[in-house]
């Protein structure tokens, strides 16, 4: 692919929840935050950088189960991370590479929609998930996927263009995405930086495995910006809409 691998947003339903929710020391204001997943197309193959919702929610508001207590969904089947591949003519039943930042509901939540891809998960979020921590739903991730479990950067396709970086401190195991061509590096953040603003200003949620690495991966990643890459956060509706293409 000339010029390196393409990067697409893919807009995959949105959640209103109370902005103290996700910002600490937040309002009880209504926040609604995008749910995105990312589409790398490489010329060795195509990868999908996190799932958004579950296509269920299109149909069923109650498939957002415990978490209605927080959020609010909206969803329709044009939403499904499979609906949105389609629209730019690639097949969900393929054969493709999920990269998933973590294991929260609202980044696997589509998973099941691609039941031939191989999922790669770091190692530390996989071991953690799969111990019956509460904090994930087993059902909507551990679908009988190739799972690769890595630990620490992966290159995807040994070019250097595609590779994992882990981010943790949002959980144990939270990795980023980070791709490079002709227009330089950009890393898909996931939750290690919910908005454009947290970069600087670093007000967290008020809940996380452990807020102090998270700050120290935000540092990372300022370093990172700092050195030209572009930084886009996991739930900011105004870089997810410069990456979507038509």
């Amino acid at each position: 692919m000339n010029g390196g691998p393409t990067i697409t947003a893919l807009e995959c339903g949105w959640l209103t929840t109370q902005e103290r929710t996700l910002v600490d020391g937040g309002s009880t204001d209504p926040l609604r935050i995008p749910i995105p997943a990312w589409l790398v197309r490489h010329q060795q193959g195509d990868v999908v950088f996190d799932t958004g919702l579950m296509p269920a929610l299109a149909d069923d508001p109650g498939a957002l189960g415990r978490y209605a207590k927080y959020f609010s969904a909206e969803m329709t089947a044009g939403d499904s991370v499979a609906a949105r591949l389609g629209d730019h003519d690639v097949d969900p039943d393929g054969s493709m590479t999920v990269v998933l930042s973590h294991l929260h509901f609202d980044h696997v939540g589509g998973l099941s929609a691609l039941p031939n891809a191989r999922v790669v998960v770091h190692a530390d979020e996989w071991g953690v998930a799969q111990s019956g921590d509460g904090t994930y739903d087993r059902e909507l991730y551990d679908l009988g996927h190739d799972v690769l479990t890595v630990d620490g950067a992966h290159d995807l396709f040994g070019d250097g263009s595609v590779v994992t970086m882990p981010t943790p401190g949002h959980t144990c195991g939270h990795q980023s995405l980070r791709i490079t061509n002709d227009d330089g590096v950009t890393i898909l953040t996931g939750d290690a930086c919910y908005f454009t603003h947290t970069l600087d200003d670093e007000i967290l949620p008020p809940f996380g495995h452990d807020l102090d690495q998270q700050r120290r991966s935000l540092a990372l990643l300022r370093t990172e910006r700092d050195r030209g890459a572009r930084i886009l956060p996991g739930h900011d509706a105004a870089a997810m809409r410069s990456m979507q293409r038509t």
